[in-house]
Formats: C-alpha cells, structure tokens, sequence
C-alpha cells in the first residue's frame, strides 16, 4: 500500500494494524508521524506496537538462526512469516550440504574402516547415515548399534607339574607378541572346528581350558563377531581335546596352548639377563594376595613360563605356531623383531626345543587382508625375511638339521570393520585344521584283542 493511502485512510477498518505495521517495517511511514494523525485511534495504535514488538523478536530470531536446526525451530514458531519461502530455501540448501558432509564422512570412514571404533562411527553418523553405511557395507545395522565386547572366560587349571600332561597328545604352541593376533586366529580355528569337524572333550579327569575354549567358539557363532580384547598377562591357556573329519572313525589327540604376548617377551628378559631361566617351585599363585600390582604382574608371568617349561620338556611331540601381524610391520617391527630374536636364542640356548619331539614349526603371517598382491604368500615370505630374517634364518636352520617341517602360512580372521567387528571367513582357519590333521596320526583304539596280549 501506498503512503499516501495509508495515511489518508488510516482511520478505515481496511487498513488493519498489519498493514500498517507492515508498512513502517518497510520504511514507507513511520509509527511516530503516525501518532501525529487525529484519525489513528489508540486501539489501533496498540495493535501496531505489539505487532511491531513481534516483528523485532521475529527478526531477532531469524538473524541468530544459522545451523539447520534454528531454522527449522523459526519455521515451527513463525509459520506465517513473510520470510518462509526464503527461511525454506535456506533450509533446503542447509540439508543438502548436511547430505553432502555425511556422505563425504560415510566415504572416508568406508575407507579407512578400521580407524573408528562402533561408539565412534554411532556418534559421527548418526542412526540415519549409519544405517545407509551398514547397508552399502552388507552388515546386519544391530550389530554395529548394540556392539558389546565380548567377554572370555578364562580357566584357573593350567598344569602344574610334568605328570599334569595328559600323554599321547600332540601339543600345539601358539607364539606372539601381545596384539599378533593369537586370540582371534585361535577363536576362528576353534569355532570352525565346531562347526566343520568333531570335536570332543579329552579323556582326562582335568578339564584344562574348557571353558575358554568354548568362550572362543562363542565368539563367531553367527559368522559375524566382536573381537576380543588382549589376552592378558596372567592368561595361559592350555586346552586339550580331540579333533577329527567328519566321518572318520578315529580322533587325533591335541592340546593348544596359548602363551600371552607378555610371556613371551620374558623371552628377552632372561636372554639378556634381565630374569633367570630358573622357575621356583613355590605355589605361586598362593603368594600373589600379599603382592604390590608390579610383582603380581611379574609372577604371573613367571607362572605362565613355569607351565611353559613343562610343556616343552614333555614327551608330547609338539607342533609350533609363531604369530607375526603384518600391520605392525611399521608401528611395532623394531618390538617383534627383538621379541622374536630373543625367543630364537632362548630355543637355541636355554630350552632346544626343536630337539623335543617337534614335528612341524610354522611362521604365520596374520591380517593377510592387508596384502594387496594376487600372490600372498609369496609376498608374506618376502616380508618376513626382509623385516625378521636373523629370527627366520636361526629357526629354519633349526629345523632342517632336525627334519622338522618348516612352513610359511598366512592368516586372515575375515574382514574387520569398525576395529572390533568381523565377517569370519574360514578359509584360513581350515587350511590350518588340516595341516594339523595332516601331521597327527589318529589315536586307535585298543580292540580286546591287543588288550588281551598286553596282559
């Protein structure tokens, strides 16, 4: 409306306290020559203030609203205003750049997976984005929403003494630093045991690592698993049972022995003088309540080396698993080079074990899937003569001059998303089973008739 026709009919009820309001809001007439008119009732002069008061705090907030959020609060207090088109415009430009920023973290977190944790990737997304990241990835969204590490169950029975070991069996060593990946190579070959072989529970009246081996099948029994934790210092876990093909008529005897990372680095301790090779043959374990948190520490790990020198001075024949991640090559290469070194001189020198009914050493390299090449293990070989060859060399030349298999193997739990999430795949796993399948003779039966000759 025109100033003139505002101020000449100012008094007609068709000229409403909006317009005019509207009016002074546009700079076309001020409210205070207004008040000058004879014909602008007080009625009306009210009705233009109070309009006028909600105009300024309807400006007030939309000058102070800037993320999408206070955009959409405007549009839900000020549906009316004169600046919706322009407050929806805004808004769709905010929601298309929000879009464009969450598929841009979708991409990089998609890419480099295995940086972010599940809570991390929850509190970056959102439920939404997360929910399309799941999707595009072929991963059930719960898992990720209700990620809970999983626990394991660890056994206090470890053998204590030589007559402790449960004869006839072939005992299986598992060796590595902490983090090279033990504990999930060990719950894949286990939990594919379970669902691929028969297993069954040893014929000893000790029931050494039964329960941790079954917290280990637990972890994948649905093909997709939260990771374990680190084992730690004081979790030695030795578990005997028995193994066979389906369909086969006779179980292979087995044991698997898991040292924590922190027991083979004692490795380095006693060869460079830093601890004695000697183990007391005190209850340790009984001692431990009185002890400061460094010295309990220190004498779990000398438990865990005590049950280790009995396994390896047993009549057992053995088999030797030594677990290098491929990476760590960078981050931790000087640390696995020293550890490994150090245990090679501890073998050589204190403790030959290669002497002691040991049939077969393996070097496996884990995280295979961060090898791009067609050829793995090839390149998995090269890896380690090139990272770890003073350690490669002392235990191949160990294990030619006593006959023993010397093998290369890698090793992949399956496809790791989010840090602690993983697709099993059990392609690795079974090439291992049947390598040990292979190298130990099934256990036969004694028919009444060799009974009666023994007599």
């Amino acid at each position: 409306m025109k100033r003139s026709s505002i101020i000449n009919n100012i008094a007609y009820p068709n000229v409403t306290a909006e317009i005019v309001a509207k009016a002074i809001r546009e700079g076309i007439v001020t409210f205070e020559e207004l008040c000058q008119i004879p014909e602008f009732s007080s009625e009306k002069r009210k009705q233009v203030k109070e309009i006028l008061i909600g105009y300024n705090a309807e400006d007030t907030v939309f000058k102070s609203a800037q993320s999408l959020s206070e955009l959409r609060e405007f549009k839900k207090k000020y549906p009316n205003s004169e600046r919706i088109e322009e407050v929806n415009k805004e808004i769709a430009k905010k929601e298309k750049e929000e879009e464009e920023k969450r598929n841009r973290e979708i991409e990089r977190i998609e890419n480099n997976i295995n940086n972010y944790t599940p809570d991390e990737v929850k509190e970056i997304l959102g439920e939404v984005s997360l929910k399309k990241l799941c999707e595009k990835l072929s991963i059930d969204y719960d898992i990720v929403d209700k990620y809970d590490e999983p626990p394991l169950d660890f056994n206090d029975i470890i053998p204590q003494e030589k007559n402790d070991i449960p004869s006839n069996y072939t005992d299986v060593f598992f060796w590595g630093i902490p983090s090279s990946g033990k504990s999930c190579a060990l719950s894949v070959i286990l939990n594919t045991i379970n669902k691929k072989y028969s297993m069954d529970d040893p014929d000893i009246d000790k029931k050494f690592g039964a329960t941790y081996r079954d917290s280990l099948i637990e972890i994948f029994k649905y093909d997709t698993g939260y990771l374990p934790a680190s084992t730690n210092t004081d979790r030695t876990q030795y578990m005997p049972f028995q193994l066979k093909r389906r369909k086969e008529k006779n179980y292979r005897k087995i044991s698997f022995f898991e040292l924590s990372g922190e027991v083979f680095e004692y490795f380095y301790d006693i060869v460079n003088m830093r601890a004695t090779h000697t183990i007391p043959n005190a209850d340790i374990k009984n001692e431990e309540a009185h002890m400061s948190l460094a010295d309990k520490k220190k004498n779990q790990r000398v438990r865990g080396f005590k049950t280790l020198n009995i396994l390896l001075n047993s009549e057992n024949q053995k088999i030797h698993f030594f677990f290098i991640d491929y990476n760590q090559a960078i981050q931790k290469k000087h640390e696995q080079e020293k550890y490994l070194k150090a245990a090679a001189t501890y073998f050589r020198d204190y403790n030959d074990i290669f002497k002691k009914k040991t049939i077969a050493v393996y070097v496996v390299v884990t995280k295979a899937d961060e090898i791009k090449e067609k050829n793995k293990t090839n390149v998995a070989k090269s890896f380690l003569y090139e990272n770890f060859g003073d350690f490669m060399d002392r235990v191949q030349i160990r294990c030619e001059k006593n006959s023993i298999n010397f093998t290369v193997k890698i090793f992949s739990i399956g496809e790791v998303m989010f840090s602690k999430i993983c697709k099993i795949n059990r392609e690795y796993a079974v090439d291992i089973i049947e390598e040990l399948l292979e190298s130990v003779k099934p256990f036969e039966e004694e028919n009444w008739i060799t009974k009666l000759l023994k007599r």
